[in-house]
């Protein structure tokens, strides 16, 4: 019987310990969140030893293609209609070439030699929609403009779909993966083109490195708003990861 209270107490303790420690933990947290916060604005400073870490432009294979490795057609919607795209919808419950259609197009970026297009892929009719970045080569050929798909990224929403609260820890990561995506630059390697979502309001006092994005496009997804920023050039050489940020805290 000693031998089990014995026991039980040692368990006790450690569950005791666990829970201070868990409790330190909160704390720390909250700590250094709130520590960041003055006159209702958020910002984020790199540590020390990693903010003048320099950004790396990614290169992508796709920008060295030859034309003849390329297929060209007569408008951007066409390019993306016959495009790879519907290898994405493999664990959709959409139709294969759910993606490939441009149901409604946000806004369309126009490089030197690429053009960059951001649409939607269904309705707010629809189980499922889509929304996609696609880059595309043109060509001048007989007096015309032709395009051909390059990559593409792309998003699914549906109407109970969540979306994560914590928006500094996601604005953050959104940052840290702007370097691989300069393979959507419609100006690579000339600018550094920055995009992403948000699902407050409050993305519109948004200033990375102190600079404000050059727009915010709103979108009606299932009734609710969400918010499409973008760069399209920031000016800054340092990683993502590494990018100081300021923005308002949601009501």
């Amino acid at each position: 019987m000693k031998k089990f209270l014995k026991i039980l107490f040692i368990l006790i303790g450690i569950v005791f310990l666990i829970f201070v420690v868990l409790i330190g933990i909160g704390l720390f947290v909250d700590f250094e969140y709130d520590d960041h916060i003055e006159n209702g604005r958020y910002t984020y400073i790199p540590e020390e030893e990693n903010k003048d870490n320099e950004y790396v432009a990614f290169t992508m294979s796709d920008y060295d293609k030859n034309d003849s490795e390329l297929t060209y057609y007569d408008s951007i919607e066409k390019a993306i209609l016959h495009s790879p795209l519907k290898a994405e919808n493999e664990e959709l419950s959409v139709p294969d070439d759910f993606l490939n259609h441009v149901d409604e197009t946000f806004h369309i970026w126009n490089g030197e030699q690429y053009d960059t297009i951001f649409y939607r892929a269904g309705t707010n009719d629809d189980p499922v929609q889509g929304f996609v970045f696609a880059r595309l080569k043109k060509q001048l050929q007989n007096g015309n403009t032709r395009y051909a798909f390059i990559t593409s990224t792309q998003a699914t929403a549906k109407p109970d779909s969540r979306y994560s609260s914590d928006f500094h820890k996601f604005l953050h990561s959104i940052l840290t993966l702007s370097d691989f995506q300069q393979d959507l630059n419609p100006n690579y390697p000339d600018t550094r083109f920055v995009f992403g979502y948000a699902h407050e309001k409050e993305i519109y006092t948004l200033e990375i490195e102190g600079q404000k994005p050059d727009g915010v496009i709103e979108i009606d997804e299932y009734g609710r708003v969400t918010y499409m920023w973008y760069y399209n050039d920031l000016k800054s050489d340092k990683r993502g990861d590494c990018l100081s940020y300021s923005i308002d805290v949601p009501e």
